[in-house]
């Protein structure tokens, strides 16, 4: 409908003055959802057409709120810890037609609440805001919403200890099947030795594998050595391969005449020949072989800087320059040497990762067989081992602990709650007054507190018409005590048109006369110190028709009659 409204009015907005701790406002709220709304103190409306300071709206409802839920205590639902919140307060004093009053608790249930339990925390809101629960009931029920909650998680402890062994049993022999493949239809075990089981598979398979395993560490370890042999020759023949290279660079430099170059490789080459170890052309060492001592006296030669060696040079030149075809010959010998032993390194390489790969694999086979076969082992020494029993025993012992502690806490909470308060006793009283004045002696109201569907009761029995009025009756009750002090009921009751089709005319009219008396009989001068508003299809008793009770009178035969004076549309 605000909708509509923002469409026939776009500026205009509802305004009212509420009066709050013994303090006038003034709100006005726009039809239009995106603005917000202005509260001035004071209750004059003109002061809203005034350039003045004011709150926003959403600031006073937030004061508001916080006013109205101070004396709330507890502020909190004891077992749930959820925030006992104005929302909750609003839902319960302005019932509306869509709960159609079917029961004290069912408080707007359109727009929802936001309460964690729709049946246990309703009477336990009702009990906070009329100061009946007091502390040592709120602590108990904390206490017990504790230990239940300590109790689940036991039983769960309790359930996994004794699901545990069966669980891992039916893990292990599956890890079992499907390593080696096995069909359900084997048994695990047997006691007959020639009959064939699960585990006599898995042990013979961890024994191949073993087996096998050490066949395979001993190729391994065949073709480790054999490719290191082959590196130690690849070395060998790398050096001596760079040695002929130089020998041939040194013969090339003495056929061209370069001097330089043939002095600066000669000094290399006298490096390399003066290296201890083998000469592989005659199998002996280095220091033994007549061809590299002469070679080591040639390079000598080669050193002297004196000008009077210069023919000594020359003629070491022309030596040197004479093998250099000998010297090209075996440098290219050793090169194709040098590339045969490096291919067969790669192919030994290839041979060694191969073996590797096996021996790997089979090692993860024997050591996976032998890891299931020990895992079961000591399933089976622990499953049924008394380590394991006192651990369950003890998780039972655990949970009936706590069972026997919520029993005694339920009886304490029991006995405190069977001992009704003063203010308990004082609202059972006025809601049986009530009862015998609208209905008759013959009939006696009760309250309850405690109870999660009717705590407020009329003796007489007639359908719905008396379910009706206890709800009716016992909010005018708590209207009538929050008047009072230590409490935290707001003096404000809306019903939008109770369920009067479900009541006879005179049980009706009686009800409305009722609150009349009460609103007379608390009225001191000008002020009263609550408030009841009712809407109603059915008029009124006739000794209110023409009284300031009236507030307004709707009639949708003519526009007049209206709320607004006219018709906006076909669906309002």
């Amino acid at each position: 409908m605000r909708e509509e409204l923002f469409g026939e009015f776009p500026t205009g907005g509802v305004a009212v003055v509420l009066h709050v701790e013994g303090q006038a406002f003034t709100l006005f709220r726009h039809f239009n959802t995106h603005k917000e709304g202005i509260v001035l103190k004071g209750g004059e409306f003109t002061a809203l057409w005034r350039d003045q300071p004011y709150h926003t709206d959403r600031t006073f409802m937030q004061q508001l709120a916080d006013t109205m839920m101070a004396k709330v205590a507890p502020a909190a639902i004891p077992e749930t810890s959820q925030a006992i919140e104005w929302r909750h307060l609003l839902a319960w004093i302005s019932r509306d037609q869509g709960s159609r009053f079917k029961s004290f608790f069912s408080w707007r249930e359109g727009e929802g609440t936001g309460l964690q339990r729709s049946r246990q925390d309703p009477p336990i809101i009702m009990r906070a805001v009329l100061g009946l629960l007091d502390q040592a009931e709120s602590k108990l029920m904390c206490s017990l919403a504790e230990l239940e909650i300590e109790l689940e998680l036991a039983k769960k402890k309790t359930e996994e200890l004794l699901r545990e062994p069966v669980l891992i049993r039916r893990r292990i022999e599956s890890d079992l099947r499907a390593w080696r493949n096995l069909p359900d239809s084997l048994p695990l075990r047997v006691e007959d030795l020639f009959a064939d089981s699960v585990v006599k598979q898995v042990r013979n398979a961890a024994e191949e594998a073993a087996s096998a395993l050490g066949d395979w560490n001993d190729r391994q370890d065949e073709a480790e050595l054999r490719l290191a042999e082959l590196r130690t020759e690849v070395t060998q023949i790398q050096t001596q391969l760079d040695r002929a290279s130089l020998e041939y660079e040194f013969a090339e430099a003495a056929r061209v005449g370069d001097e330089a170059a043939y002095k600066a490789i000669g000094e290399k080459l006298l490096r390399l020949t003066q290296l201890a170890g083998d000469c592989k052309e005659g199998n002996i060492p280095f220091a033994q072989c007549q061809h590299i001592q002469a070679e080591i006296g040639r390079l000598q030669v080669i050193n002297l800087r004196d000008e009077r060696d210069k023919k000594s040079l020359s003629r070491a030149m022309k030596e040197s320059a004479l093998r250099v075809g000998t010297a090209f010959q075996r440098k290219q010998q050793l090169e194709v040497k040098f590339q045969d032993l490096k291919a067969t390194d790669a192919e030994l390489v290839g041979k060694r990762n191969k073996i590797r790969e096996v021996r790997d694999k089979t090692s993860h086979e024997a050591r996976r067989g032998e890891e299931l076969l020990t895992e079961m082992d000591r399933w089976e020494k622990s499953a049924g081992s008394s380590v394991s029993q006192t651990a369950i025993d003890l998780s039972c012992a655990k949970s009936e602990g706590i069972g026997r502690d919520i029993n005694s806490g339920r009886t304490q909470l029991a006995i405190v709650q069977k001992e009704l308060s003063n203010r308990e006793k004082r609202i059972a009283r006025i809601m049986d007054r009530f009862t015998r004045e609208l209905l008759s002696n013959d009939a006696f109201g009760s309250f309850d507190p405690r109870d999660e569907n009717r705590p407020f009761r009329i003796s007489m029995r007639g359908g719905e018409a008396y379910r009706v009025l206890e709800v009716l009756l016992g909010d005018i009750v708590c209207l009538m005590e929050g008047a009072g002090e230590d409490n935290a009921f707001p003096g404000l009751v809306i019903h939008d048109c109770p369920r009067e089709a479900d009541m006879s005319a005179g049980l009706y009219e009686g009800f409305l006369l009722l609150t009349d008396h009460l609103q007379k009989a608390f009225e001191d001068g000008m002020s009263v110190p609550f408030q009841y508003i009712v809407t109603t299809t059915t008029p009124p008793p006739a000794d209110l028709i023409d009284t300031e009770q009236v507030c307004l009178v709707l009639d949708p035969s003519f526009d007049d009659g209206l709320l607004f004076k006219r018709r906006f549309s076909e669906t309002i």
